[in-house]
């Protein structure tokens, strides 16, 4: 009798229970996802706001000054990345001519491919300079740290494209669009030098002095942190400034136009990606080797398309801007959820145990 009569409450007691113990686990997985994605939030969140209000963002987006933002990104990936790395990639090359490769030989050939489905001229020669630039200068070691890659091999990546680009790039653009580029290689390989070999070698400098090289491995994730804003930031004024260029014109382009060349910039990108991925193993090289061919080769760099755009194609294609905008904006957000797959796979994310799901 007496057990019967406490069997209600004791129902409800564990009812209350699993219901507090359910909203905590419900709570730690919503913070976990949180901490995991607050970048692609952020970087949605703002895309969104550029394009709806660009007025809002413009006096603060216009005091970003993108060289200065791209050498301080590197400099903080070289302070946190061994010197003993970077000699060990550089000793296997193949990997970095794998990524390079597929940079300015698989996906160009692609963006040139791509852009006769477009019947927008100006969309078109968007595509061939996104396509024909050199690897992002930050987020490629970001995402391939993210992923358990080689950061070493993706730097050296960054380092050998934005080197060369004055040569491939322009070769690239002049064949594809039919356009005399212009470009003094000399003033451009000091301007190179500069902003991105420079902070470089002092980030590796750094890492003589013992304290700094604590200091870098205590901090390595607000380093990682403060290099996505810095990416964060440029992709902001370039959004404000696609959202103006827009606003200003009074023959829109048609939505189906609009998306058709979003997906033409994913599926340009993903398909770098694979091929790099697919073809490391294909070809024989470690697991941390092909990540690093897939982000280092697939991923392309906001400032210098930007830079190529407003000195050469501006005024005779001012619509080219918007898949050099899309691509880099879509290779941000697919990454994340493939680096996180990918380190899933190799272990380096804790799964949640059965029951906790």
């Amino acid at each position: 009798m007496i057990d019967d009569c406490q069997n209600p409450a004791s129902q409800e007691q564990s009812d209350v229970i699993r219901s507090v113990s359910s909203n905590h686990q419900s709570s730690i997985i919503n913070h976990q996802f949180l901490l995991r994605h607050w970048f692609l939030i952020a970087l949605v969140m703002g895309v969104i706001l550029a394009g709806a209000r660009p007025d809002w963002l413009h006096p603060l987006t216009a005091k970003v000054p993108p060289r200065g933002v791209v050498g301080l990104a590197l400099f903080l990936m070289a302070w946190g990345l061994e010197s003993r790395s970077l000699g060990r990639a550089a000793l296997r090359p193949l990997p970095v001519l794998g990524a390079v490769l597929v940079s300015y030989g698989v996906l160009p050939a692609l963006g040139w491919l791509a852009g006769r489905l477009v019947t927008e001229a100006d969309y078109r020669i968007g595509l061939l300079i996104i396509t024909s630039v050199p690897c992002t200068l930050a987020s490629a070691v970001l995402w391939t740290r993210m992923a358990g890659g080689s950061e070493a091999t993706a730097l050296l990546v960054i380092l050998l494209t934005t080197a060369t680009s004055w040569l491939a790039t322009t070769a690239w653009l002049t064949w594809t669009t039919g356009a005399t580029v212009g470009v003094d290689s000399a003033a451009l390989m000091r301007e190179l030098l500069v902003v991105l070999v420079l902070p470089v070698a002092v980030g590796q400098l750094a890492r003589a002095s013992p304290p700094l090289v604590r200091l870098a491995h205590r901090g390595q994730t607000v380093l990682g942190v403060v290099s996505r804003l810095l990416i964060f930031s440029i992709i902001l004024k370039a959004a404000a400034d696609v959202a103006t260029r827009l606003a200003a014109r009074t023959d829109l382009p048609s939505p189906g136009l609009l998306l058709g060349t979003a997906g033409l910039c994913v599926g340009l990108h993903l398909t770098a990606l694979f091929v790099g991925l697919l073809g490391g193993k294909a070809l024989g090289f470690d697991r941390p080797s092909c990540i690093a061919i897939a982000f280092a080769g697939s991923q392309k760099t906001l400032p210098v398309a930007l830079l190529l755009f407003e000195t050469y194609f501006k005024e005779a294609h001012p619509l080219a801007v918007v898949p050099i905008v899309f691509y880099p904006v879509g290779q941000l957000v697919l990454d994340t959820f493939i680096a996180e797959q990918l380190a899933r796979r190799g272990g380096l994310v804790e799964l949640p145990r059965r029951g906790q799901q």
